[in-house]
């Protein structure tokens, strides 16, 4: 199973349940902000996706979804 998410920049990632994080493309159901405010946060739930607040590098970011999505994944592996 995959779940696919985004950076603001449009960046889409894919997050597989075997910890594996790739580059891909669709349309992500998580986005990862840099600066939460209502107007996104209203915008992005209008769209149905989830929004997940982090400042820290893109790999970071990516690791703290995957880790939260897939709590049973303990490492990742970027692809």
């Amino acid at each position: 199973m995959n779940v696919l998410v985004g950076f603001e920049d449009g960046q889409v990632f894919s997050l597989d349940d075997t910890g594996v994080i790739r580059r891909s493309t669709g349309v992500p159901s998580i986005i990862i902000v840099r600066e939460l405010t209502k107007e996104k946060l209203q915008d992005y739930a209008s769209r149905g996706m989830k929004v997940f607040p982090c400042d820290s590098d893109e790999k970071e970011c990516l690791s703290l979804v995957l880790n939260r999505v897939f709590p049973q994944c303990k490492t990742c592996k970027f692809a």
